[in-house]
């Protein structure tokens, strides 16, 4: 008589190769998905910031999303841009009179892009100790006290 293979791990069963076979060939091998949670508004106005940053400025920059829900736009060292989805935000290079940050903002996408990509032409001319050294927004800190939304 033939008698079903036995349920249960077939590596338990040494020696019965046949059964192995069997019950891999009932059983196929699928790869675990996961399902990455959508895409929010702030993150793709984000993106279309990074774009026309690079397509218009030829400016590099890197999305982050935050747990808030907003996004940040990394351009350079001390120049960070963040997006609730419906405007822009950021802390200017420049000191205000009493030597505070300046902090500029846009509605709009091409304004946003063209403020920011006059920014970071300042900042670039700047050497990297003495913005590390100024009061201007850090990514690494930024992430550490918002928590990134892994992806």
């Amino acid at each position: 008589m033939n008698a079903p293979p036995p349920q249960g791990n077939p590596m338990s069963r040494r020696g019965d190769s046949h059964a192995f076979q069997a019950n891999a060939a009932a059983q196929p091998v699928t790869e675990p998905t996961i399902e990455q949670p959508p895409e929010g508004q702030a993150v793709t106005r984000a993106r279309d910031l990074t774009l026309v940053l690079s397509e218009v400025y030829g400016i590099e920059a890197d999305v982050h999303e935050l747990r808030s829900g907003n996004a940040i736009v990394s351009l350079y060292y001390g120049l960070l841009a963040y997006t609730d989805g419906e405007r822009f935000w950021w802390t200017g290079p420049e000191l205000s009179d009493s030597g505070a940050p300046v902090l500029s903002s846009a509605l709009t996408l091409p304004a946003a892009a063209e403020q920011l990509a006059e920014h970071y032409r300042i900042l670039r001319t700047r050497p990297a100790a003495s913005i590390l050294e100024s009061e201007l927004p850090l990514l690494a800190d930024t992430l550490t006290a918002d928590h990134v939304v892994p992806r």
